[in-house]
This record gives C-alpha cells, structure tokens and sequence, in this order.
C-alpha cells in the first residue's frame, strides 16, 4: 500500500481524516452533536454543580472576557471566573441557535440563561440575560469550550405604582 494510503486510513481512522483530506464534514449533524453538547453541559451544572460543570467540559485554553484572558487561561480562567459552588445557586440555560464552521472544527451557541441565588434574607435573585459559547473540536474528536459569555438582561424600568395628580 502507498504511503499516503496508508496516512488516509490512519487519520480516517482517528476521524480526521474527512477534514484533513478535504471532504466535506456534515454539518447538520455536527450542530445536533454540539446543541447535545451544550444540554449536557447544563445538564451536569444541575445535577454536580455549576463549577463542576465549568471545569469538564472546559478546552486546556479556554478563557473570558470578564476575567482577563491575558491573565487567566485554562482551569485557572474557570476558577477565576466561577470561583466555588454557593448552597442555593443555580445556573440553567438553553441554546435557541447553534453553528458550526464548515470545517467542522469551531462551533458556537447562543441563547437565554437564568442565574438564581439565595440571599442571607432569604429572598430569590433572579438575573436573565443571553449567552454565547464558542466550542473548539479537539484532538480526540471531543468538543470543549474555548470561551463562553453572557450578558445580562436591562433591569426593568421603575414605574411608579400611582399616576401623578396635577
């Protein structure tokens, strides 16, 4: 057997070879497989915890916005950024949109997040707002998250609870 047959059957066998020999990956697939992926990473904050959830499905480079990705890489930009797991928080999500590059090597989702904590008093904060993760294929084929962020819902508008007499 040639030598670049032998390359072609050893990379499609590690399941690069599609991408390294220039067929064109499924992306309608690969964006059902990296929704799934997104579900399971809110899955697993539900179920063991949101820092948890943060450090498995982490790339070794990830990094934010809001922690200085200068600074902070990695299992130190989860730690950075989540910091440890408080009684009565949860984070929950839902991507409405996934893609994926047509090499099939970067994907990303976008969707709505909701951010609950107990405080001291007992009450519920509640935050809402938009999420985006960037997922990146790794070598042994897994997705990992290289970036994640949210932004915040605007805080309702005060209103006054009576109309002004003039």
């Amino acid at each position: 057997m040639k030598p670049r047959a032998l390359l072609s059957l050893a990379l499609i066998g590690l399941g690069f070879g599609s991408t390294l020999l220039g067929a064109v990956p499924d992306k309608e697939k690969l964006k059902q497989e990296l929704a799934k992926m997104e579900d399971a990473f809110c899955g697993m904050a539900r179920e063991k915890g949101i820092r948890a959830a943060f450090e498995h499905f982490a790339a070794p480079d990830v990094a934010f916005i809001d922690t200085d990705p200068r600074k902070y890489r990695g299992l130190a930009a989860v730690r950075a950024r989540i910091g440890p797991d408080r009684p009565g928080s949860t984070l929950t999500w839902s991507a409405t949109f996934t893609d994926v590059s047509d090499d099939g090597t970067l994907g990303y989702n976008y969707g709505r997040y909701e951010s609950r904590r107990t405080l001291p008093n007992g009450q519920t904060s509640v935050h809402t707002g938009w999420f985006l993760t960037i997922w990146k294929r790794q070598p042994d084929g897994t997705w990992r998250y290289v970036m994640d962020n949210g932004a915040p819902d605007e805080p309702p508008a005060l209103t006054s609870a009576t109309p002004k007499q003039e």
